[in-house]
Formats: C-alpha cells, structure tokens, sequence
C-alpha cells in the first residue's frame, strides 16, 4: 500500500491555487499584488469583492500554505511564537495609537520611508523602544511594515488598515481570559454568567459587558467606540454577507430588512450600498445607540433609506403585526447563552408566526478542525467553477483542514474574545440547533459566504 505526501499532496494544491489566482488577476486586468510597494493593491479596497473562482483559489492557497508551515515548523519555535502573540498585538495597538501610518504616509518619499529617528520624534516615543530594537522589527518581520534599509521604515498594503478613523483603526480590545480561566474562586472559574469575566477582571466593573443594564448602555461614549471597532472587524465579512445570500429575491414583496441588535446600522448600510434596489432597511437597538446610529447612517448618505429604531431585544418586537420584514441578527446571538439567546429568538418568532416574515442569523458556525487524507483534487474543484458568479464552495483537498485553517481563524479568534467578554461562544451546527429549538424554531437552510460567516435561515417549528 504506497503512501501519500502530505507536502507533495498540499504543494500541488498550493501550485495550482497560485496558478488561477495568477490567472484570474490576468483576467481582471490587474497585476500582481507586490509586498515592496507602499502602496494598496485594487484588490485591498474593501469594496473589492473577488469572483467565486478566485475567492476559493485563494482559499485553497491560504489553506494549503498553513498546513505546510505546520509541517515544516518546529513545534517548540511554533509554541513559543504562539505564546509571544501578545507582542505583535500590543504593537498594533501602539503604532495605531500614535498614528504611524499617517506620519509614514507623510514621509518625503512614502515609497523609501522614514528614518526611526524621525519616527520617534514626530510620535513622541522613545526610537529604541519603537523601533532600533523592538516594535516596528516585530510588526515588519509580521509584515504590518516593511523596512526598506537599516532604520527605514515603510508602510504595505496591509498597514493601510490602520488609517486613522477607518474602520480598522478601532478593531483592538483589551481582555484578561487567562485570569477569568485560571480564578482561585471556582464559582468564578466555571461560571457562564456575563458578568463573571476575563473583562469584569480587566475592568473592574461587576456589569457584564453587552445588553440592557450592562457597562455598555451606562457608557454612551465607550459604545460608540465599541461599534466602531465591531465595523472593524465586519470588513472581514461584509462582502461575503452583501453579495452571497440573494437579498433582492428576499426582500420581494417585503416591506424592509430588519436588524435586530444592529448597533450603528452597519450592516444595513453596507446592504443597502450593495443593493440600491432595495429602498427601507430599519436598524433596532437600545436608546443609547440612536445618536452614534443616525450619525453613521447619515455619514453615509443613507438616512432617506435606513432608519433607526429603538428596540430592547428582550422584549416583544415593535414589527410584530404590522407588516411583512426579513429580519436579520448579525453577531448578535453569539453575545449570549442558549437560554438567552433562545429568549432573543422567542420575540422574533412571535413576528414569524403569521408567515409573512423571514429571520436569518448571521454568525460563523464552527466546523470540526479535522485533516483527511483523501479528499477531492483541488485542480479539478476549480476547474469546475469557472464562470460562474454565484459563490459556491469547494470541499477540502487531502490535507487541508475541514475549516481551511487560516482561512476560518478569525472565527476562532473571536470566539475567545466572547469567552473573554461575556462568557459565551460562536456556535456549531449542533449548538445552533439546540438554542434554535429552544426558541420552539427550526434551521431551514445554511449558506457558506466569502467571509468566515454562515447565514443561517430559520422559521417557526409548527411540532414545537
């Protein structure tokens, strides 16, 4: 019985991956994406939305290049890199404090950069401590910066994210999980109320974090700076979101799309960029939010088309009985337990119930990190998609993960920040079904996006 490679196995898909990505960059007129310019790639703009074929090629590639680092990684050099995160996000947080995107882009010749020296003293901070030996080495080596020659530093297309006021900006949060996980107090330790947190501890607040009665309603101001950096990290999944679920066809003979928990109305504004044919979207969420939300949606010039709303989503929907709505939770239940995310459900059900209304929940669905052996031949996977311009996915080729590794990891990544904020989870299928349930509702259909999202559609279950 002959073995198979895996490096061979996950070489031959990354070649052939990088192949139709070339292609498809070839066939959209654009050049490839270069890590010595300062300047964005077309493909960086968040309005970019990348063709099925392309999108799942770089998936594939991303995918196969992440299970070969594992392989040819040291273990101990993987753990201790793993265990020295902390350092690169610190970081970022600094250099996005003092503003160092803007002063690179600022430099005399963007393109050769600035002197650390010079850095230093535009930022007020120390230039050793900045860069001579340690910060910006670390975030160029991560490739945040480039260093263009010794001292000299640069921005890339990634450092772009952190332009100042962009919604990337706001994406850092401060958390304590080890220490909420680790507590003397065992109550503490194993509790799943929101209020017993890696964040109660960072804090010292005793209000849990999210909802009525919580830190952030008392704290207008730390709420709009919250929403602002939740905007941040749904770059990762607008698009997918915007132009993977056939929200036109939704929306026929409805009478808006509802966003339930929608915070400043960015997921509406999005949709409603996306889809100019669709003319009344309603964000609903607390009073303290009204303010930060007609701001958003204003800035946006979106305010003759999205409205807000004040809606607690502990209590009966205002929508209930007066019309026909495709109602929307995007990030919302993976805030709470199955109990309270199931209470959230019941008050949308309760609007369902007529039949004249749909509810989709947008949040990842966790798929099981397992590595097969077999599995189909990539090259044949993406052959099969070209042309098309509906997103469908492909299945994992041999060796690379159910989840595609590196391609799902933000999804992972904020399911720690949940346990550290508020002690809840992102859901797997499983898990979705039961809190579902509970609400007395059933999954009707999932949807994969180009994003690390799931769109889940459910309805009422007549048997409950």
């Amino acid at each position: 019985m002959s073995t198979v490679s895996e490096i061979s196995s996950l070489l031959e898909t990354l070649t052939t991956s990088i192949d139709v990505f070339k292609a498809e960059l070839y066939r959209q007129g654009f050049s490839e994406p270069s890590s010595m310019t300062s300047k964005p790639h077309l493909i960086d703009d968040p309005s970019y939305v990348a063709p099925p074929l392309m999108y799942e090629a770089r998936r594939l590639a991303i995918g196969s290049l992440d299970r070969l680092k594992l392989l040819l990684e040291s273990p101990f050099e993987a753990l201790a890199s793993a265990c020295l995160a902390e350092g690169e996000i610190q970081g970022l947080r600094l250099v996005t404090e003092i503003g160092l995107r803007e002063v690179l882009e600022d430099a005399a010749d963007p393109e050769a950069g600035e002197e650390i020296r010079v850095i230093a003293e535009k930022t007020k901070t120390d230039p050793v401590k900045l860069g001579e030996e340690s910060v910006l080495r670390l975030l160029a080596n991560a490739g945040w910066f480039r260093e263009t020659k010794p001292d000299y530093f640069a921005n890339n297309r990634r450092s772009h994210t952190l332009k100042a006021g962009s919604k990337g900006f706001y994406a850092a949060k401060n958390i304590k999980l080890p220490e909420a996980m680790t507590h003397p107090d065992e109550g503490f330790r194993m509790s799943r109320n929101p209020d017993k947190t890696g964040w109660n501890l960072y804090s010292g607040s005793e209000l849990p974090f999210f909802g009525p009665y919580s830190w952030l309603e008392k704290k207008p101001g730390e709420a709009q700076k919250f929403a602002l950096g939740m905007g941040g990290y749904g770059i990762a999944s607008d698009n997918g979101v915007a132009y993977d679920v056939p929200w036109v066809d939704l929306v026929k003979d409805k009478d808006a799309i509802v966003d339930v928990g929608g915070g400043q109305g960015t997921l509406c504004c999005s949709l409603a960029e996306a889809h100019p044919e669709i003319k009344r979207f309603i964000v609903q969420d607390l009073p303290a939010t009204r303010q930060a939300a007609e701001k958003y949606i204003s800035s946006n010039g979106l305010s003759d088309r999205v409205k807000f709303e004040e809606q607690n989503f502990f209590e009966a929907n205002k929508r209930k009985g007066k019309g026909s709505y495709i109602f929307v939770m995007q990030k919302v239940l993976h805030d709470w337990s199955d109990e309270e995310g199931a209470k959230i459900l019941r008050n949308i059900r309760e609007c369902l119930e007529d039949g004249k209304s749909r509810m989709l929940i947008i949040d990842p669905i966790i798929p099981p990190v397992l590595v097969n052996s077999e599995g189909p031949n990539a090259r044949q996977s993406l052959t099969a998609l070209e042309g098309q311009t509906r997103y469908t996915p492909v299945q994992p080729p041999p060796f690379v993960p159910q989840d595609f590794g590196m391609n799902r990891r933000i999804a992972h990544q904020v399911n720690i920040c949940l346990i550290a904020l508020c002690n809840s989870f992102e859901r797997t299928y499983a898990s979705m079904e039961n809190m579902v349930s509970m609400a007395g509702m059933k999954i009707r259909r999932v949807t994969t996006t180009r994003a690390y999202v799931h769109v889940t559609e459910v309805e009422v279950d007549p048997e409950a």
